[in-house]
Formats: C-alpha cells, sequence, structure tokens
C-alpha cells in the first residue's frame, strides 16, 4: 500500500511506504527544473564540480573524494539512472537541479535514508559556486519537499515526513531550512564529523506533510 494519509495503518507495519509507479521525479521552479539524470548531463555536471570544488569543501566528502575525471561522473550519472530501473533503494536517489531558461546544470538534490515504516525521508541539496546568493537553493528545496510531501495520488512521493540535516557551522545550508520556516528538531552538540574540519554540532529540521502547503510551498503556519 501507499503512504496513508490518515491513522489508518497497521501499527505493525507503520505507513509501509511504497514508491508510487510510475515514478516520477521532476519538478518546475519558476527559475528551475528538477529532474531525474540522463547520459547527457555528465559533461555538465563535472565542469560544475570541478568549478565549484573549492566551495563544496569541506562539507561535501564526496567532493573530496570523487568526481575527479568525467569517467568517474559517467559512472555516477549511470547509476542513478539504473536505480530509477529498479525498486528505490533505501539509501534514494540523487537529481539534477537545472536552469530553465539555459539548461545549465547548477546543483543536485534528491532523497536518502527511506524509512519506510515511518513514511520518512532525509534530503540534502548543493548549488554550484557561480550560482549561489540567488536563492536557487531555497527555491528548489520548497518545490521538492512539495513533491516528497503531496500526496501520491496528487503527483507527489507521499512521505509523512521530511527531514535535513548539516553541521552547525555551515551557514549556507543552515539558512536554507530556515528561510523555509521549517521546525527545527535537532541540537546535538559535537555529533557531527566533517572531514577536514573535525567534529561540530548537528542540526536538523523537520517538516510532517500536515504542517506543509503543496501550492504555496510553505509550512501552513508560516503563511
Amino acid at each position: 500500500m501507499t503512504r496513508c494519509q490518515s491513522e489508518a495503518h497497521h501499527p505493525n507495519e507503520g505507513f509501509a511506504w511504497t514508491e508510487p509507479t510510475p515514478l516520477d521525479l521532476h519538478v518546475e521552479t519558476p527559475r528551475l527544473l528538477v529532474r531525474p539524470f540522463t547520459l547527457e548531463d555528465p559533461p555538465m555536471m563535472f565542469e560544475a564540480i570541478v568549478a565549484s570544488r573549492e566551495a563544496l569543501l569541506p562539507w561535501m566528502p564526496w567532493a573530496r573524494t570523487d568526481h575527479y575525471t568525467l569517467a568517474s561522473t559517467m559512472e555516477y550519472v549511470a547509476t542513478r539512472i539504473n536505480r530509477l530501473t529498479k525498486p528505490l533503494p533505501s539509501e534514494g536517489i540523487g537529481v539534477g537541479i537545472f536552469e530553465r531558461d539555459t539548461g545549465l546544470f547548477v546543483g543536485g538534490t534528491g532523497f536518502h535514508d527511506i524509512r519506510r515504516d515511518a513514511a520518512c525521508v532525509e534530503t540534502g541539496y548543493w548549488i554550484r559556486a557561480d550560482r549561489q546568493r540567488r536563492g536557487y537553493c531555497t527555491e528548489a528545496m520548497a518545490h521538492w519537499i512539495s513533491k516528497l510531501l503531496a500526496p501520491q495520488s496528487a503527483g507527489g512521493l507521499g512521505f509523512n515526513r521530511v527531514r535535513i540535516f548539516c553541521s552547525a557551522d555551515n551557514k549556507a545550508s543552515a539558512r536554507v531550512p530556515e528561510k523555509l520556516a521549517l521546525t527545527r528538531e535537532v541540537m546535538q552538540r559535537q555529533d557531527y564529523y566533517v572531514p577536514g574540519l573535525g567534529v561540530t554540532d548537528r542540526l536538523g529540521w523537520g517538516v510532517l506533510a500536515s504542517e506543509w502547503d503543496i501550492t504555496s510551498h510553505r509550512p501552513k503556519r508560516a503563511q
């Protein structure tokens, strides 16, 4: 069964979330398009990571270890495409963020740590260095959260809860859920290790489907 929109779910199974069929991961915003990767995307993605590596570090560990060759980026994209041909693994899926007008690859998001019993998922994000400070990340994530929380009958993924975590020292990432008026639920001291920086505090935000307006892409209490 899909994620229940009511309390009528079996206590021994929780929500027992399953992905909709077909799985539609396309989201349009006023300036952006969030979509699954295609085999045409690796050169743009590789160029964006190379140009942004200094800005991505130390927060994105993969920027330290991966994507040093176009071949590695091609492998990453092929893996994400292949995942969409099978039931979603618990580690989730990555998708790209593109400018609608130019088609330029500007960053990434997705979802991971799927907890089917709680219909809960974690999301994250990054934006290439030369497109930062334009509000792209906040815009993309507002609509992406709507996609994750919208009922499957309305074209969404039907999750009941979305969560975001980051290091307290990552001020840019922390600004995104704050701008979206998500509820800050976590402040765990010395709980988040950042390679090259050390142990930092962990911050976390969460939002429930019942709290989110999928039309305005904001929490209902924030309107």
